[in-house]
């Protein structure tokens, strides 16, 4: 893992987390994926994320907007989408969503479905369908990598954030634990973590963590 600007964490040579602080000791994340010919986005932060946060990596890296073909938002959240008109302007991507979310986002072109497969630059991620934060969430799983980026669906010592039945969280959650994954990338430093990136026997302690905070909610 290697910082190579102001709020950009390489995380691989193809694949890079750009943060944006919304308050001491919490951001939102957009992730970038860079491929020879194409770079993907997932979830694009606020209106001003793009042309302050995203173009700048881009423009670093000797790349350009127009190479963007493909955004896919995790869920319908705020801090997740209202970049997506911005991306679209100077883009002209394709805007991806779980039907759950549709409604919610009138920016976008295509609906997702569990299990379907997305290509990010030259990645392959495997759409999980993980409700629980919200009805339309979803995970990225690029199965040949083993890397998970989980958006909001892992939520840590959030408990506001499950926002719907915890029996529906859980099984979200249960689910991931049986995913071969080496790397787990959240859209926020969630607690326990309290980092957005996590390696090898991190991601289990998180999800059970997380599993444990909804077991012990009264609803």
């Amino acid at each position: 893992m290697v910082i190579i600007m102001e709020n950009v964490v390489e995380v691989f040579d193809d694949l890079f987390v750009v943060t944006q602080d919304m308050r001491p000791g919490w951001y939102c994340s957009v992730f970038v994926v860079f491929g020879e010919k194409s770079i993907g986005i997932v979830d694009t932060g606020y209106e001003n994320t793009p042309r302050d946060y995203v173009f700048p990596l881009l423009k670093a890296k000797g790349r350009s907007p127009d190479e963007v073909d493909l955004i896919v938002n995790t869920h319908r959240d705020g801090d997740h989408i209202r970049g997506n008109d911005v991306f679209k302007e100077n883009t002209g991507a394709l805007i991806v969503a779980h039907s759950l979310a549709a409604e919610a986002i009138p920016s976008m072109d295509k609906t997702m479905e569990d299990g379907d497969v997305l290509r990010l630059g030259d990645r392959q991620f495997k759409v999980i369908h993980t409700p629980g934060h919200r009805p339309g969430a979803v995970c990225l799983l690029d199965e040949d990598h083993k890397v998970m980026i989980t958006g909001d669906s892992v939520c840590g010592e959030r408990e506001d954030l499950i926002r719907m039945d915890k029996g529906i969280y859980i099984e979200s959650l249960k689910k991931l634990l049986e995913l071969d994954v080496d790397v787990m990338i959240m859209s926020h430093p969630f607690k326990p973590a309290g980092k957005n990136i996590l390696r090898g026997e991190e991601i289990g302690e998180m999800i059970l963590a997380s599993i444990g905070v909804a077991e012990r909610l009264s609803q």
